[in-house]
């Protein structure tokens, strides 16, 4: 490659380009046009040679370096286009990136980013195809129940039969106020304990008959990393297939980030730093939670995070079972054994949901180095949450 000070001087539709989001550029509308008339042209190459140097010191706004991806993608340069989408979140960026690692032949990184479209838009078009072939290339069984539109099925007839007695029967000991969340293991409600007038979350298994060793264990693993921000186990009862649970009444952190209440959430570190704290004293008591997600971060308050769902939670070392849509890593997808990394994976992909969403400069540059440690190939990821929290805790210092 030619030294700088040798190069000779882009186009003025090039250097205009490069201009975007930045002070008396163009806006993205005007940049997007800028960029399509340069394509198929003698500048396209420059261009696009331009914009990766801009995007490696100063990231391209997320639509242009999507649209620059997936000409370099054509021009037969895969790698280039993947430098280009590393920091990028989207829907369509996540698809081009999917398709840009089978093509690699990474099929367990194509899979992961698969699933994390699905875990946003459950009918993008192609998603589901995608999904269905990256899964037989690896040999995996068919993805029957692994959480896609768990939240917006409509229950079957053993899960609704799961609740009844709870509803209805006169010596019920708890009130069941409204459904709050649903997913592959069983349903959550707001309910009040009758006797104590308290608030309580009731988590009540599909299928108690098959599910009671399951239950047990979620039960077991919580009462035994009982302590700062981790949720409150009140009483359970396996053959009836419930856990009463502390309520949380702010709600999951899925539930905030699908609400838009984003002040809640801010500043990020005021609950992601006690988060990473409370995962790395689940990893020091040897346990790994394996299920790391916004549905299963908590709030009972603001800024006080409460680490749910301990179902899948396995002692470190141990063979783990299948992880939710998104938030396993592509090595746990390929079937690799788990350590202290699965989480922190996790974390990083839901730290990453939440910068996603608040969208503003400073913050995008302060986490996004955090979120690549934790999202990094599984040799160069930050090795457990107390890694987590002392990246944190610097750049708090900085």
């Amino acid at each position: 490659m030619m030294k700088e000070a040798s190069r000779p001087s882009a186009s003025p539709e090039v250097a205009r380009l490069l201009d975007v989001g930045r002070p008396g550029g163009p806006t993205m509308d005007e940049a997007m046009a800028l960029f399509r008339q340069l394509r198929r042209t003698p500048h396209e190459a420059r261009a696009l040679e331009e914009l990766a140097l801009r995007h490696a010191t100063s990231p391209l706004p997320e639509p242009l370096a999507v649209a620059a991806a997936s000409a370099l993608s054509e021009r037969g340069e895969p790698a280039a286009a993947l430098s280009l989408l590393n920091e990028s979140g989207s829907v369509g960026a996540l698809m081009l990136r999917s398709d840009l690692e089978a093509e690699r032949g990474d099929a367990s990184a194509a899979l992961a980013l698969i699933e994390r479209v699905l875990l946003r838009d459950i009918a993008h078009p192609g998603a589901h195809e995608r999904h269905r072939r990256l899964r037989d290339a690896m040999g995996l069984a068919p993805a029957n129940g692994s959480g896609i539109g768990d939240a917006a099925r409509p229950a079957r007839s053993d899960e609704a039969k799961a609740t009844t007695w709870i509803a209805s029967e006169p010596d019920s000991p708890y009130v069941l106020h409204r459904e709050v969340a649903r997913g592959g293991a069983g349903v959550v409600y707001e309910a009040e304990d009758r006797d104590l007038g308290r608030r309580i979350a009731l988590k009540i298994y599909h299928v108690p008959e098959r599910q009671r060793e399951q239950l047990l264990h979620e039960a077991r693993v919580a009462t035994a990393l009982a302590g700062p921000g981790v949720v409150r186990v009140f009483d359970v009862d396996p053959d009836r297939g419930w856990l009463a649970l502390e309520w949380a009444a702010l709600g999951a952190l899925r539930d905030l980030l699908r609400n838009g209440d984003l002040e809640a959430l801010l500043p990020i570190e005021s609950w992601a730093l006690p988060l990473a704290t409370t995962l790395a004293r689940v990893h020091d008591a040897g346990w790994l939670h394996l299920d790391v997600k916004p549905a299963n971060v908590l709030f009972a308050q603001k800024h006080v995070p409460l680490l749910a769902d301990f179902g899948i939670a396995r002692r470190n070392g141990e063979p783990a079972v299948a992880g939710s849509l998104g938030y396993a890593s592509p090595e746990r997808i390929a079937g690799a054994a788990c350590d202290p990394r699965e989480d922190v994976y996790g974390f990083g992909r839901l730290i990453e949901d939440v910068v996603q969403s608040v969208t503003t400069p400073d913050i995008l540059a302060r986490w996004r180095p955090i979120i690549t440690a934790c999202v990094a190939p599984r040799a160069s990821r930050l090795a457990s949450a107390h890694a987590i929290a002392e990246r944190i805790a610097e750049a708090l210092a900085h």
